[in-house]
């Protein structure tokens, strides 16, 4: 089956979103407020050491990362719904707290698990090089930096389609979901971050209004990453929208 063009995935976004836009912005809003205001009463002023409340501050937000990737989960829930053209509510962006978390913050500590790998090398590497201060350092630090750049891209757009699968196989095991968004994404990765990339002036337009205009833009690109997962999965069209 064709894949659909960026045009027809975001025109159908626009579609699903038509008069029904409340919904997601009120989530998304909570999605950033909530972990905002449960790290509030750990957050410490700038730090020279380690000591008691920058340890606390840390675990929080460990912790409280790992409940924001539930949130994300229940946003993802949102927009599959509205491409099924099912109803939808504010509820749902809890929905993951209750429909077996444990699959999300597993492959979410699997992912930063993974992502480890290739960041402490670079990382200890980029250390070594701050103390030298020669062209040959400097080109070094950026062609460094560069290439863990491309690697946890790599990396997060393989796993991309893990909490989808998740959210609509309530039985799939984690692994499961991880291997499947992997053969998926295989082919799929560059067409996804091209895609990721063509928000980039509905992004500044939203930056540019104080970030108010986010809560506009951010549903949209959500619902149009949902449109690239079914139309992966081959379940969309652009005459019915979503048919499962």
């Amino acid at each position: 089956m064709e894949k659909q063009s960026f045009r027809e995935l975001k025109r159908l976004a626009r579609e699903f979103l038509d008069g029904r836009y409340l919904t997601p912005i009120l989530a998304m809003a909570a999605a950033y407020l909530l972990p905002t205001a449960l790290l509030a009463p750990f957050s410490t002023s700038a730090v020279t050491s380690w000591n008691v409340q920058l340890v606390s501050y840390l675990v929080a937000a460990g912790i409280i990362s790992l409940l924001a990737k539930l949130l994300n989960a229940g946003i993802i829930r949102i927009h599959l719904r509205m491409a099924k053209k099912q109803p939808v509510s504010f509820k749902d962006l809890f929905w993951a707290f209750q429909n077996k978390p444990d699959r999300f913050l597993l492959c979410a500590l699997i992912m930063a698990a993974i992502f480890l790998i290739p960041t402490l090398p670079a990382c200890i590497f980029l250390y070594q090089l701050a103390w030298k201060k020669t062209a040959a350092a400097y080109l070094s630090i950026g062609a460094t930096a560069i290439l863990l750049s491309i690697a946890l891209l790599y990396l997060a757009f393989s796993f991309r389609m893990a909490f989808p699968l998740y959210i609509e196989n309530e039985e799939m095991g984690v692994w499961e979901g991880i291997r499947l968004s992997i053969r998926y994404m295989r082919g799929n990765k560059l067409r996804c971050f091209l895609l990721q990339l063509s928000f980039i002036g509905w992004q500044l337009l939203g930056i540019s209004s104080l970030g108010v205009g986010m809560l506009w833009v951010l549903p949209y690109m959500s619902q149009t990453q949902a449109n690239f997962y079914l139309d992966l999965m081959q379940k969309l069209t652009s005459e019915t929208g979503s048919s499962v």
